[in-house]
């Protein structure tokens, strides 16, 4: 069942377990999931007496299995929620509860980590006696399709361009993204949101971002490049060398899995280096521009230069972006 169908389930009443596990590493669809119980579960009318929300750092687990046992006050069911359960302390405690839940209660535990010990006993009988739910990273057009979903639900439709901008901005960052899919959803006036939707009411500066520094290198456009590292130099606090560093490691260690692809089809590269296939065409175009062996060279200049921005290697951090950029481009 995927998150789609299960928050739809949820919304619906539609979902017949009375035990749910939420875990992975996407956050965004752990929260999304656990608000759709508590704004769905419980009518309005009965949510001060039959809802109860539980945080795992500050929750003893004995009490929480005693509230778990309780009857609703009134109606037919209560919902008890459990956030942040990875903080609480003596969790394998919860067997006890599960061993024999309570029909009337339902619960939800959310487990926020990558992983999740699936030998652990209460986690067995959780799965047991109810359903877990792995929230997963989502890439490349994968993006796009959530995306749609968001704005299908909102009767709004965004222009390829626009959803580029957005992408390259917020990359896979779903919260981001999902606040600034609200915030245009309420300015947009003809149901479609453009690229100067985006650029005015996002905050996204077309010209001057990590990115289009990124994607200038890539080109080898020399007359942006210098514009971009003026700005940058212009703005140290808010371009810091330590993050520029990091996304172009991250771009030139992309280019090397491609360069060892034995296939140029943009969506098997999509798939492998995990990026959206929008953005394909300009690591396609960067490998012309940089072979092999100039991304391995690049990587250590990229690993020096973490080094000495830190203050580990070298004793002045005077000018180290222009020197990073020349070293790429000329060395």
């Amino acid at each position: 069942m995927n998150i789609q169908s299960i928050l739809q389930s949820i919304k619906t009443q539609c979902l017949s377990k009375k035990n749910y596990l939420l875990f992975g590493e996407e956050d965004f669809f752990i929260d999304q999931i656990e608000s759709y119980f508590l704004k769905y579960t419980i009518p309005d009318s009965d949510k001060s007496f039959n809802q109860k929300t539980f945080y795992g750092k500050d929750t003893n687990v004995f009490s929480l299995i005693g509230a778990l046992k309780s009857f609703p006050m009134i109606g037919s069911q209560q919902l008890l929620v459990l956030k942040d359960a990875d903080k609480m302390d003596k969790i394998n405690e919860l067997e006890q509860y599960l061993h024999n839940p309570v029909e009337t209660s339902i619960f939800v535990l959310s487990y926020k980590k990558k992983n999740i010990d699936r030998r652990k006993k209460w986690v067995k009988l959780f799965q047991n006696t109810g359903l877990l739910i792995e929230s997963k990273k989502i890439y490349g057009s994968q993006i796009s399709k959530w995306i749609d979903n968001q704005l299908s639900e909102k009767n709004i439709k965004i222009d390829k361009s626009a959803e580029k901008l957005l992408i390259n901005q917020l990359g896979t960052d779903l919260s981001k993204l999902s606040n600034s899919i609200d915030k245009l959803s309420k300015i947009v006036s003809d149901g479609i949101i453009t690229a100067s939707d985006v650029q005015e009411h996002i905050g996204i500066h077309r010209e001057y971002n990590n990115f289009e520094l990124q994607n200038a290198i890539a080109e080898k456009d020399k007359n942006k490049i210098i514009s971009i590292v003026n700005y940058f130099s212009t703005n140290p606090n808010k371009f810091p060398l330590i993050s520029i560093v990091g996304i172009l490691f991250s771009f030139f260690s992309k280019l090397i899995i491609i360069h060892t692809l034995d296939s140029n089809s943009e969506k098997y590269i999509a798939e492998k280096i995990k990026v959206h296939p929008f953005f394909i065409s300009t690591y396609k175009s960067a490998c012309l521009n940089y072979s092999f062996e100039d991304c391995i060279r690049i990587i250590s200049l990229l690993k020096e230069y973490d080094l000495r921005c830190k203050g580990i290697s070298g004793s002045s951090t005077d000018h180290l972006l222009e020197g990073l950029i020349i070293d790429i481009l000329y060395a």
